[in-house]
């Protein structure tokens, strides 16, 4: 796991704006509405996030899941997923 790359995602996941989320969703192909970028951050700003941390992630993903829809849920965790090979 390549620590500082890890430091530099967590650092961008807990300090990203709606904006920049929603540049970042649509960039990759998943564009979200306004309210769906709300329900993501709300549940994200909860916690600090440590992408290195599995468990940690399947916990905010099964959140994702039970408080959002699950074409958000499953978009996150594809996000997740997408920037996985840098750590």
């Amino acid at each position: 796991m390549n620590f500082i790359m890890q430091q530099l995602i967590n650092q961008k996941i807990n300090s990203i704006s709606k904006e920049e989320f929603l540049q970042l969703a649509e960039k990759q192909g998943y564009p979200l509405t306004s309210q769906q970028a709300d329900s993501v951050l709300r549940i994200l700003r909860q916690q600090t996030i440590n992408v290195g941390n599995k468990k940690q992630v399947e916990a905010i993903i099964n959140q994702l899941t039970n408080e959002t829809d699950s074409y958000v849920s499953s978009t996150v965790s594809q996000l997740f997923q997408k920037y996985n090979h840098m750590l």
